[in-house]
């Protein structure tokens, strides 16, 4: 298990990184585009990398709940969740160093802040949802939902980030979406040109921020997308994570 994200990471990448020689200095305008240049690639990566880490994830957690000795499952689950709040993307050259000893080990990381402290991210699936409407299979990894509801046991104060990981091949007009939670509303209109080809092709569609003055336990977290009676959008999942760092301009 702990290798499946090296392998998949590396596969996204298309192929294994090798190391590279120290670049010569550049000016400081030039240095500064390569930033940026490197940010929007990190932001790439982040995108592709988020909705697989967040399946994984997902399995983890629901694994974990039939478990007897769940210590290797949470700690799993810390680990993915420091990679998804550090942006998704793994640095493969210095991982690929340190398991082939031409590099020492690094550091071993801090004990984790416990959950009640930091809160990186929840990654909620159909499969954890308290209600969905119509009704879906309880094991089923993806539902087409007029309203789908979670409980949220905890998250911490903060600004987060909503993420939907939606289908939706038949779209004539815009779609609208909304959340509701603890008192506040967001509302985002999918639009024609964001639909899917399939029912199996997945997109990502960001629905805004939370603003959470105080932290919350047991809360009910509901997404409703347009008319309840005629359901368009599929839900395969939903990622409350922090914000990321915005890019640089030069």
């Amino acid at each position: 298990m702990k290798h499946l994200l090296l392998t998949t990471a590396v596969l996204l990448l298309g192929g294994a990184a090798t190391a590279q020689q120290p670049a010569p200095a550049l000016p400081p305008a030039a240095t500064a585009r390569l930033q940026q240049m490197e940010s929007i690639y990190q932001k790439g990566l982040s995108a592709r990398h988020i909705p697989l880490l967040g399946k994984y994830l997902v399995e983890l957690q629901r694994q974990a709940a039939a478990a007897t000795d769940k210590s290797a499952y949470e700690a799993e689950i810390r680990r993915v969740q420091q990679i998804i709040s550090a942006g998704g993307v793994l640095d493969l050259i210095a991982t690929q160093q340190a398991q082939s000893g031409t590099m020492p080990m690094p550091a071993p990381m801090p004990p984790p802040v416990p959950i009640e402290q930091k809160q990186a991210l929840i990654a909620l699936s159909p499969a954890l949802a308290q209600e969905v409407s119509p009704k879906a299979a309880a094991d089923a990894p993806t539902a087409t939902i007029g309203e789908i509801g979670w409980r949220i046991e905890f998250i911490a104060a903060g600004t987060y980030d909503l993420l939907l990981h939606y289908a939706c091949p038949e779209l004539e007009e815009p779609l609208k979406v909304r959340v509701e939670f603890n008192g506040q509303t967001l509302e985002k209109e999918l639009e024609v040109e964001r639909m899917t080809k399939d029912t199996k092709t997945f997109r990502i569609l960001r629905l805004g921020s939370l603003n959470l003055t105080s932290d919350l336990r047991g809360e009910t977290l509901h997404l409703i997308a347009g008319d309840k009676a005629s359901p368009q959008l599929i839900v395969k999942g939903l990622l409350i994570t922090r914000p990321r760092p915005s890019i640089p301009n030069p």
